[in-house]
């Protein structure tokens, strides 16, 4: 059975290769006859011209009707479009610094709060009478050092017993000091003003340090991150305008290139791009946009209508308005062409400024065909 389907799989392989091979035949077949036709309605046409005059054909006014532009040079930029992603420097999730019982949440989804607002109360009673009998403490032995300072200022005493009351005092005003910190900590403060995204802490609850209590974003400082492939490193530069649009939104933005990336990313080849972004309620963190980028810029190009370029086996060309014996003629030019963007393309040789170019009626005409230019 094994060895049947191994052989089905070999006859499938061998049919769809033979049909490759003749889809290949096929489109060589085409171009040639293509080109062919071509040559032959050249012919035929310039035959034509001859037996008119010659009187041997009546001569009548079949001429094709096209329209005609002068080549001039303009501004021609090519763009790429790649997806981006929005970030907020001011998007993070709060935790506690403390274990302790949540005592109170005093802000609520959605609400917009300023920087040092609290935001919630962690249980600290403990500390707090921790921190009364620290400054009972602090205060006796403050008296005792006091006293012992003086002590050995008289040469009273011993040096241990000064050291030791001395060293007792910092110890408790370190411990003081800790402790008040720890105290502060209960309190939960907003560290910057934005807008409470979302509350995970509930009044009663244990909470620990490292445990999400309640996100909080900020869309005043929003940027956006794009990877783009290694073939463009070197075509973007800092502070370069860029153009956004947000599919889900409709917004549309400019906006400028803050940071290029000096990496390029093993798995994808790519390189990172930052844009800085204006504030706007409708844009939000982790939206996709696409971010349309100018990669290359010729303020002196030759642009025509990429539509008016015809390929064959023989090149690239467009067909050309020139003078023939006091006639309109179309005359195929052979061109090379640059980059396309939209409906346009770069002309980089063939054509030069005041050539002047056939663009509407080309479908009805070949090399040397006489045309009639439309008013």
């Amino acid at each position: 059975m094994q060895k049947i389907g191994y052989i089905l799989l070999i006859v499938l392989f061998a049919v769809a290769c033979e049909k490759a091979t003749d889809l290949d035949k096929k489109k060589e077949e085409y171009e040639k006859a293509k080109t062919e036709l071509d040559e032959q309605k050249t012919k035929v046409h310039a035959l034509k011209l001859e037996l008119e005059e010659a009187g041997v054909l009546k001569i009548n006014d079949n001429r094709s009707l096209v329209t005609i532009f002068e080549l001039n040079s303009s501004v021609f930029e090519h763009k790429i479009d790649v997806r981006g992603t929005v970030k907020a420097r001011g998007n993070i999730t709060i935790s506690p610094e403390t274990s302790a019982r949540v005592t109170k949440v005093l802000v609520k989804e959605g609400e917009k709060v300023k920087m040092g607002q609290t935001l919630v109360v962690q249980d600290a009673e403990v500390l707090r009478n921790n921190i009364a009998e620290l400054r009972t403490s602090l205060d006796l032995a403050a008296t005792i050092y006091e006293r012992q300072k003086k002590l050995w200022d008289k040469n009273i005493g011993t040096e241990v017993q000064y050291l030791e009351a001395k060293n007792r005092k910092k110890s408790l005003e370190r411990k003081l000091a800790t402790s008040k910190s720890q105290l502060a900590k209960s309190v939960i403060k907003a560290p910057f003003s934005g807008v409470i995204d979302r509350i995970d802490a509930r009044v009663g609850q244990n909470v620990q340090p490292g445990m999400p209590i309640l996100r909080l974003v900020s869309l005043a400082d929003m940027y956006m991150k794009a990877d783009v492939s290694e073939s463009y490193v070197g075509k973007f530069k800092q502070g370069q305008k860029v153009a956004i649009y947000f599919p889900s939104t409709g917004v549309e933005l400019e906006a400028k290139i803050s940071a290029i990336g000096q990496v390029i990313e093993p798995k994808n080849r790519t390189f990172e791009l930052e844009i800085i972004i204006p504030s706007d309620e409708k844009i939000k963190p982790n939206m996709v946009a696409v971010i349309s980028i100018s990669d290359y810029e010729n303020k002196e190009a030759l642009v025509i209508p990429t539509n008016i370029i015809f390929t064959d086996s023989k090149g690239v060309f467009v067909y050309q308005l020139k003078q023939a014996e006091g006639k309109n003629v179309a005359i195929r030019t052979d061109v090379t062409l640059g980059l396309t963007s939209g409906i346009n393309t770069e002309i980089l040789s063939g054509l030069s400024a005041g050539d002047v170019i056939i663009d509407k009626g080309i479908y009805d005409i070949s090399n040397g065909s006489q045309v009639k230019i439309a008013e």
